[in-house]
């Protein structure tokens, strides 16, 4: 009998550690004016230059010289690197907002094939949304934010617990992994998060020869993998007033990798819980657009469709030609 109650007791404690929601936690330190947010972004080119990066790979600030009326913080895709995002900035800095991408730790090396990308979390995610959030503060009066797969959850955490944001986008967000019960991925990523790491190939033929952005890792870490999920346990947990004055979201319909049903079900109930400020559109399958429908260099790019909607949720309008080059 003793010994049975033993099992018991260890199997409820590891099904409470499996299925406990994970805490993530974020201090926020806003630049008071448009000097300080300068200060505070060549504090984070100081760090950088001391890593082998890319020339990619760095983070980016494109700026009119002062402060706007509208400021954008981009945040890049798990395995991409700032440059995923440098022609969408290239459009709202000629709308005349500015711009920061925040580069994610150990994104944009210039070893692609280097084992310590694996290694990143899911705080790292939100330290990377935070930091330009920060130096936002001090670009533009009104800021948003936009995010890509596993930082478009960093993105959603961020439009549930931070204060002063104006708008938060989010595309094909990877709040689970498709075509898996959500409880499966739940506590496989628990497992995961904690277990040494290994690597899984985006396509297991080509392996580092993958067609592809040539700043983008070929492979993803199954730790950083399962510690996204982790984050996005922490955000679907979470769900209740939004702090952000505005969520968007944007799914594509052939996406094999983040799980839409799911997506749907908590835009469902943002929705619920702020009326007429959350929305959701999908890019249907016959428009083929993939899970990163932002980088003009991925093979199967549709961004021609794309742009324009997400400029339209982010309340800018389409260019008629091509955009200047920032500063």
């Amino acid at each position: 009998m003793k010994k049975r109650w033993i099992i018991v007791l260890a199997l409820a404690a590891v099904g409470f550690w499996l299925f406990r929601v994970p805490g993530f936690s974020s201090i926020p330190h806003p630049a008071g004016n448009y000097d300080d947010a300068l200060k505070k972004f060549e504090a984070v080119e100081k760090a950088e230059a001391a890593l082998p990066l890319c020339p990619e790979g760095r983070s980016r600030m494109f700026t009119h010289g002062h402060k706007t009326d509208r400021v954008f913080v981009l945040l890049h895709g798990l395995t991409n690197c700032p440059e995923q995002f440098v022609p969408l900035a290239k459009i709202l800095f000629a709308s005349g907002a500015n711009v920061v991408i925040p580069r994610a730790r150990y994104a944009g090396y210039a070893d692609r094939m280097n084992e310590i990308q694996g290694m990143q979390s899911g705080q790292d995610l939100l330290d990377q949304a935070a930091t330009g959030l920060d130096i936002a503060a001090g670009l533009g009066d009104r800021i948003s934010m936009a995010g890509l797969s596993g930082s478009a959850v960093a993105a959603a955490w961020m439009a549930e617990n931070r204060d002063g944001i104006e708008s938060v986008l989010i595309m094909s967000p990877f709040f689970s992994l498709y075509g898996y019960p959500v409880p499966v991925v739940d506590a496989l990523s628990a497992i995961l998060s904690r277990t040494p790491n290994f690597y899984k190939w985006w396509n297991d033929e080509l392996k580092e020869k993958n067609p592809g952005p040539p700043y983008a890792y070929p492979r993803y870490g199954t730790r950083c993998m399962a510690d996204t999920v982790q984050l996005a346990r922490n955000v679907r947990a979470g769900i209740g007033p939004l702090k952000a004055g505005r969520l968007d979201i944007l799914t594509t319909a052939t996406d094999i990798g983040a799980n839409n049903a799911l997506t749907d079900e908590l835009a469902a109930k943002w929705a619920a819980k702020n009326p007429g400020h959350v929305t959701i559109f999908q890019f249907p399958k016959s428009d083929g657009v993939p899970h990163d429908m932002v980088d003009v260099n991925q093979p199967d790019a549709k961004t021609s469709t794309t742009y324009p909607v997400i400029l339209a949720r982010l309340g800018v309008p389409s260019p008629a030609g091509n955009p200047p080059a920032p500063k």
